[in-house]
């Protein structure tokens, strides 16, 4: 079990026009997450290939949370170039938050 978004957050994201999103867990979305039809990760299956989601799990964010409470600046630009490849469905990143 893990903690994330419900699949509901899919109307959410997509009436906010939200277009990526960082996580600090293995997966976006809440665990267990299987719908009524036994559909595992259903909101992976709406916000990537219909939404157009980009999305990074596993990001390390304690010491950028910490580093905003210090300076009390929670807006930054957030950079993660992913490896260049055709048609890839993952890569790892080299994450840089600039403030």
């Amino acid at each position: 079990d893990a903690p994330g978004l419900a699949f509901e957050t899919t109307e959410w994201i997509q009436r906010t026009e939200l277009s990526a999103l960082a996580s600090d867990t293995w997966g976006c979305e809440v665990r267990p997450n299987r719908t009524e039809g036994n559909i595992n990760q259903p909101w992976h299956w709406i916000t990537i290939p219909m939404q157009g989601m980009t999305m990074g799990e596993i990001f390390n964010l304690k010491e950028l949370g910490e580093d905003c409470v210090d300076d009390k600046v929670y807006e930054f630009l957030f950079v993660a170039p992913t490896l260049p490849f055709t048609g890839g469905v993952g890569s790892p990143v080299n994450p840089i938050a600039i403030k």
